[in-house]
């Protein structure tokens, strides 16, 4: 669901601001591509964006019969939708609940009003606390988005926003340092000189300090960015980070199904068109080759805390001859643990992360 109220300067997602004439015409485009989908059962759902919940309480309830009327739902299944809180109210809460949505993820990404105005948000943090109320009387699990990292931000303020969490009893936390991303408007002023990344210790300083009030929470990094209390954890995410192949619907929504990566046209307007001349709206179509899929079992497997599973390389081809004199010395670094069977990045090694991934890598 690509329609946001505002595009944020820092977001590289597919989204695009108001065009609200067209959200009626998209939902039954969107429609119409899931009921090519098979019909399931699936295990995990997830509405993304954008933000879905940009839709009124009425074309909300129509795009959730749709998906339902389709699709056969496993049972335990998880059903997340996202929500901001400027677009979010019990009434649409209530119609999510109503048609089998259990899980929300709100974007609220801080407490402080200078820096909400700085990450582009149309809400404030009343506004935030509210919607995180009606989300929790409304269905069992929330989760809630917090940034850390952004410029004259103090560990204060961090310690502040992450009492989020304490404040609504949540069981899901994801925590994000801020990044520019190319093709954003923060990624143009940091080439103009008017934004920096912040000093490499005082990031290091906020990672630890992120991890370490959120497990006196009890809820524990299982993922770089993500925190859950054990059981928990965003399975749908977790499908991703662990390589299970995925359907997918709407404007840029991205499929991965036996090997081939299928992207739909980006832009919401050309997808309707695409989708009502009876095409499928593919524009890339990639074929992921075995190196490509190794690459990305490191590379999503060191996100994890449970780390790579080391059969699963093996049967991707990578022998322990290739990658074991590299984990050697880093292990002596205490940068990564080398256990029966997988291999993670020790605690504390986040910070370094990247670097390691890609020495690791082949």
């Amino acid at each position: 669901m690509p329609y946001c109220a505002a595009k944020c300067p820092y977001c590289d997602f597919n989204s695009i601001a108001g065009r609200e004439a067209e959200h009626a015409a998209y939902v039954e485009a969107l429609l119409s591509e899931v009921r090519r989908l098979p019909r399931g059962p699936y295990a995990t759902v997830f509405i993304g964006g954008g933000t879905p919940t940009m839709l009124g309480a009425r074309l909300l309830a129509r795009l959730l019969a749709g998906v339902r009327g389709h699709i056969h739902l496993a049972d335990g299944y998880e059903w997340t939708c996202e929500a901001n809180p400027g677009s979010s109210d019990a009434e649409r809460f209530a119609v999510l609940a109503e048609h089998g949505v259990n899980r929300l993820s709100l974007g609220v990404q801080s407490t402080h009003q200078h820096h909400l105005r700085f990450l582009g948000r149309v809400h404030d943090a009343a506004e935030a606390d509210r919607a995180i109320a009606a989300a929790c009387a409304a269905v069992p699990r929330v989760s809630a988005d917090l940034m850390f990292g952004l410029p004259g931000q103090t560990a204060a303020e961090v310690e502040a926003d992450l009492q989020l969490y304490r404040r609504h009893r949540l069981d899901h936390a994801s925590v994000y340092h801020l990044a520019f991303e190319p093709g954003t408007e923060f990624h143009a002023r940091r080439a103009r000189g008017e934004l920096a990344d912040i000093d490499g210790d005082a990031s290091r300083e906020l990672i630890e300090l992120v991890a370490g009030r959120l497990a006196d929470l009890g809820l524990h990094a299982y993922e770089t960015s993500n925190f859950a209390v054990p059981g928990s954890e965003c399975r749908h995410n977790l499908a991703y980070w662990r390589l299970a192949d995925y359907h997918a619907a709407g404007a840029g929504a991205v499929s991965t199904l036996d090997g081939e990566r299928l992207t739909r046209e980006k832009h919401p307007a050309g997808y309707i068109a695409a989708i009502h001349a009876g095409g499928d709206a593919v524009w890339k179509r990639e074929a992921i080759t075995p190196l490509e899929r190794l690459r990305e079992a490191w590379m999503l497997g060191l996100r994890l805390a449970e780390g790579v599973d080391l059969e699963r390389l093996a049967a991707l081809g990578d022998r322990p001859e290739r990658w074991l004199p590299i984990a050697g010395p880093l292990a002596d670094l205490d940068l990564i643990v080398l256990e029966p069977g997988r291999l993670r990045l020790a605690p504390g090694a986040r910070h370094a992360q990247d670097e390691i991934t890609v020495r690791l890598m082949p």
